[in-house]
């Protein structure tokens, strides 16, 4: 148990015999007391000087004065007066002055009880003591995790206190101790913000009006302190280079007992200055935020486009200037109307506006707009959809743009190019005419001369004859080329893909040339590397017919050494590609004549006396063809060194063994829309095979990134997700696609995980939970085929926990919901079917259009993208496009309808 130390009290009474009597009392009792003793107010306060002592006990009657002006004069010592009854007043002015408490003499044995309550009070001042320790330290932990700066100053504007936070400013608060507040400002700015400085600029040194400056040592007291003063702050740097620097807002404190000061003489209270307290903070990025607000706000007002912000009703709350002078309007007339009184008479392209942005989709279209004063223009408009952090619409952005100027020259562009187009197709058809009437004469030719060159003729007949030959197969190949090129820009050249050897293909195709190169004394070789693909997919012929060509076009510019064909099968792009390149010792090409190269009926030598003969189609018309399959050529070449010509196409496999193939090929039960992300080429290649046999339309991707991108752009019943693949993965991106809350695709497709993990490793593995399903690889085509039809067949058609969630305040307003959809639903769907069926697309529409309101509160967003393509398939005529997306459309809503009855049946 902690011990009681001794205390030590000075005794003051006129008396010395009272002194005596009390002392004895002290001593005597259990608790013991040291004492010291005076007889008058002047002895208190001399012996307070030159000893310490823990209590004054003084009578409030002595010569002098009495307990109230030793507490007055010396408030640091607890004092505890004394009297009787009859002393009550001079007791409670004794209180007023700073005793603690006063003892009454009334009773005969006051004085034995002196000791204990001394004791009892030194007990309550030492708990005090500790629990207002306590307080302080809580008070100076909470200043110290402040982030902003917190800082006290003296009568004279000396930092006394200054926590860590001002660290962001580069200083200790130790080496601010005793500074002037001037160390941290700059000395420019000082003079507007310091009190000594500032007071003598108004009458009587007062700053207490309302349009009084605001000061950094401010001694106004807390009604009508310092706010909102922005100033710079000098941040401490050791480097010039390296300074920065921060604004601050000071909130300052004066004049007030902040460290409590206030003292009581008499019955007067007076206010006693000590310091200033404020705080600074740190609005540097609240500034730069302000400043490119600013900027924002300058960029809109001066674009040359119409900027609108609209509220919820499309009601205009702010227009720019453009739209005053692209509208003739004002702001007086502009501001409260409907954005719908400048858009024109376009009901139906307005209905289609609403919709759109009813569903949180943006719009893009063209109005022809009225204008005040003036004629009608041609107008672009852009609505945007504006949300609050929660995602909900607040507003809507507004871009207009003037473009009658445009739509004119669009319009002449238009004509022009149909003039244009008109004027090539009349050639090509012409071309292609010419050619085939050509084609028959030659053909006969050939066959005559053929027949001739078999009777038996002369020498010189049979040279005559082979010249005929030579004549017209250059004539039938001038022709073939003339009928590509017409096709080429007709744009009606088609790619006949087939499966085929690529080795026995080419040594077929170079067999003559290889004669030829040795005729001329030159050496031909070639090299072919299948890359483990013994037959690909492309189209054999025109790839033959580029080969050709080059090989052709090398040996006709060759007189002396070799002639070298190179083919390989390497990835491109992940993709496999046919590498061909086509090496010789030529003539070679100087780098501007290669300019001329691959353009129409363009050559070297175009003279009439030119040595090499040729069109120049044939290394045209070899790009077209190249580019058309989806590849590119190329030419390095040098005078008198050589050329060679490179190009790659891309292929796929021609046969795909994989043991897990079905014997047969399997057929979906309905045909959709599938993405697949996979990395690995070989594995796209077999899954887009396939699924396209079993009816299935198919886009390829090859990471996460570009499956969000083709969502976002597309439109899919089912995506095949690889787990492992570069940059995002499969885990990351079926994550960010269950969190997506906009409506450009529907975060609740069913996704199936292509993994090499065993069955195990995914019961374990929780973050698999994201996907509908899985299959292992190598993939059994069967299994994956049937597993796509189970988990579209399963699939949720709109989010029932999250709407549950949404209504988790009343279960029967949810029950109402879900009772209101049941019976709605298939009146409308039934309303929509009719007036498909019967071919009234208007009334289909407006049928949809109820049926839209019902999907909305679901949250079926795959229902809201079918309703919409299914409104711009009407608008456009497409009827093909409206048959399949009914098909569609029903088979969601009968799904919606299935969801609804059986969460009906678990409430």
């Amino acid at each position: 148990m902690e011990s009681t130390p001794l205390l030590r009290a000075l005794l003051v009474f006129s008396d010395i015999s009272e002194i005596s009597v009390l002392r004895g009392a002290l001593k005597n009792g259990e608790l013991g007391l040291d004492t010291g003793q005076a007889t008058s107010v002047a002895e208190a306060l001399a012996a307070l000087v030159t000893a310490p002592f823990d209590f004054v006990v003084s009578s409030v009657h002595l010569v002098d004065g009495g307990a109230r002006d030793i507490a007055l004069q010396y408030p640091i010592v607890s004092c505890v007066a004394v009297g009787s009854s009859a002393d009550q007043e001079a007791l409670d002015e004794a209180l007023e002055g700073g005793a603690v408490d006063y003892i009454l003499t009334d009773t005969p044995d006051w004085r034995n009880t002196v000791a204990p309550y001394l004791y009892r009070l030194w007990r309550i001042r030492r708990r005090l003591a500790v629990e207002l320790n306590h307080v302080s330290k809580r008070y100076e932990d909470l200043v110290e995790a402040l982030p902003d700066v917190v800082y006290e100053l003296d009568v004279n504007g000396n930092f006394t206190f200054v926590n860590q936070a001002v660290k962001i400013l580069g200083y200790t608060p130790a080496e601010l101790m005793g500074k002037h507040f001037g160390t941290i400002l700059f000395d420019e700015d000082i003079p507007h913000v310091s009190r000594d400085q500032v007071l003598p600029l108004y009458l009587k040194n007062r700053t207490g009006a309302r349009n009084a400056p605001k000061l950094f040592d401010e001694r106004r007291g807390v009604d009508r302190k310092t706010e909102n003063l922005e100033l710079r702050i000098k941040r401490k740097t050791t480097n010039v280079s390296q300074g920065k620097e921060v604004i601050a807002s000071v909130i300052s404190y004066g004049e007030i007992a902040a460290a409590g000061t206030y003292r009581t003489l008499g019955n007067v209270k007076e206010k006693v200055f000590v310091g200033t307290v404020g705080i600074i903070r740190d609005i540097t990025l609240r500034r730069k935020s302000e400043d490119m607000l600013r900027k924002m706000y300058q960029a809109v007002d001066q674009s040359p486009v119409a900027v609108a912000i609209l509220d919820r009703d499309l009601v205009i709350e702010y227009v720019n200037p453009t739209f005053f002078s692209m509208t003739g309007s004002g702001p007086d007339r502009a501001l409260g109307k409907k954005i719908k009184e400048y858009l024109g008479d376009g009901q139906p392209i307005y209905e289609d506006m609403l919709t759109s942005l009813k569903t949180g989709l943006d719009w893009k279209g063209e109005f022809l707009c009225p204008r005040e004063g003036g004629d009608p223009f041609w107008c672009s408009i852009i609505l945007s959809t504006i949300r609050s952090p929660g995602g909900s619409i607040t507003h809507y952005l507004c871009l207009m743009e003037d473009v009658s100027r445009k739509r004119t020259l669009d319009d002449l562009l238009l004509k022009a190019k149909e003039a244009a187009e008109d004027a090539s197709r009349a050639k090509s058809e012409f071309l292609a005419n010419i050619s085939h009437e050509l084609r028959t004469p030659l053909g006969g030719i050939l066959s005559l001369s053929e027949i001739l060159k078999k009777e038996n003729p002369r020498s010189d007949q049979l040279e005559r004859l082979e010249g005929i030959q030579a004549s017209a197969k250059g004539l039938l190949t001038i022709l073939n080329d003339l009928l590509d090129l017409s096709k080429i820009e007709a744009r009606s050249i088609e790619l006949h893909y087939e499966d085929f050897d690529l080795q026995g293909s080419v040594e077929t195709a170079l067999s003559p040339f290889k004669a030829m190169a040795e005729q001329k004394g030159l050496c031909f070789d070639y090299v072919i590397e299948d890359g483990g693909f013994p037959l690909i997919q492309t189209d054999r012929g025109r790839f033959i017919q580029i080969v050709t060509n080059l090989v052709s076009n090398a040996i006709k510019f060759t007189e002396q050494g070799s002639i070298h064909i190179h083919c390989a099968i390497r990835a491109k792009d992940d993709m496999p590609a046919l590498f061909v390149s086509v090496k010789d010792t030529g003539i070679g090409i100087s780098g501007a004549d290669q300019q001329k190269l691959f353009k129409h009926f363009s050559q070297i030598d175009g003279s009439f006396g030119k040595k090499y003969p040729g069109t120049g189609l044939g290394l045209a018309i070899s790009k077209e063809l190249v580019q058309k399959m989806g590849g590119d050529i190329t030419v390095e070449s040098a005078p008198s060194v050589g050329s060679t010509f490179s190009f790659f196409i891309p292929i796929t496999s021609g046969e795909r063994n994989s043991p897990e193939e079905p014997e047969s090929p399997a057929f979906a039960r309905q045909k959709l829309s599938i993405l697949v992300a996979e990395d690995n080429p070989v594995n796209r290649d077999y899954l887009r095979y396939f699924l396209e046999k079993a009816g299935h339309q198919v886009k390829l991707v090859q990471d996460g990134y570009e499956a969000l991108r083709a969502l976002e752009g597309g439109d899919f019943d089912a995506i095949l997700m690889d787990v492992q693949m570069p940059g995002m993965d499969g885990i990351a991106t079926v994550s960010t696609i269950r969190s997506y809350t906009g409506i450009e695709f529907d975060p609740n497709i069913p996704i199936i995980a292509l993994t090499a993990f065993s069955q195990d490793e995914l019961m374990d593995r929780s973050r698999f939970a994201d996907f509908d399903g899985h299959i292992g690889k190598p993939v059994n085509i069967t299994k994956l085929i049937t597993l796509i039809d189970q988990v579209v067949q399963n699939k949720e058609y709109f989010l029932i926990n999250k709407i549950r969630k949404q209504y988790s305040a009343s279960e029967e307003e949810f029950r109402r919901l879900l009772m209101i959809t049941a019976q709605d639903l298939p009146k409308r769907m039934e309303n929509f079917e009719q007036a498909h069926g019967a071919g009234n697309w208007d009334g289909a529409v407006e049928a949809l259009h109820g049926m839209v309101s019902i999907f909305s509160p679901l949250g079926a967003i795959r229902a809201q993208q079918l309703a919409k393509r299914y409104r711009k398939m009407v608008t456009e005529g497409n009827i093909e496009g409206i048959q399949a997306t009914a098909e569609v459309l029903l088979r969601e809503i009968r799904g919606i309808k299935r969801q609804v009855q059986h969460s009906l049946g678990e409430l």
